[in-house]
């Protein structure tokens, strides 16, 4: 698996691991993500790998000064389900809201009863935003997006 790691200021840039020395000597915010199914290691890096929000699916993240965070696979899931549309709105503002299909796009038609520790809902109808790991994440990457 091709990993890509994004930091201000900095094209995206290939590491081996969470653990690789580029990872470990940025201080953040940082994100890692797997490459673009789609594209090589070489082209991925010779293409236009500055876009916000990012193909790939999130491996970690990691706050200015803090620690790395993993992102588990049900955040990441959701967060490439979504598709750039969704993406797009959530980097703006991580507070941004979904109605009920919106949420079953992200959660592969899941059912809007039930709520995941990356969700929260309220309301009648109910609208939902991004909660736990896949909110953090979608914060440090907003940051990322806006330079």
């Amino acid at each position: 698996m091709s990993l890509l790691l994004l930091s201000p200021g900095r094209a995206p840039q290939p590491i081996a691991s969470v653990d690789d020395d580029l990872a470990r000597t940025r201080h953040g915010p940082a994100v890692i993500i797997t490459a673009s199914e789609a594209a090589s290691p070489i082209s991925t890096v010779d293409s236009n790998t500055n876009e916000i929000p990012p193909q790939g699916r999130p491996v970690a993240f990691r706050e200015a000064r803090g620690d790395w965070t993993e992102v588990g696979f049900e955040a990441a899931d959701h967060w490439v389900q979504m598709g750039s549309d969704l993406r797009s709105r959530l980097l703006e503002d991580h507070l941004a809201t979904f109605d009920v299909a919106e949420f079953k796009q992200a959660t592969n038609v899941g059912s809007a009863s039930i709520i995941t520790n990356n969700w929260v809902y309220s309301g009648q109808p109910r609208i939902y935003r991004v909660a736990g790991e896949l909110r953090d994440f979608v914060t440090v990457l907003g940051q990322l997006s806006r330079g």
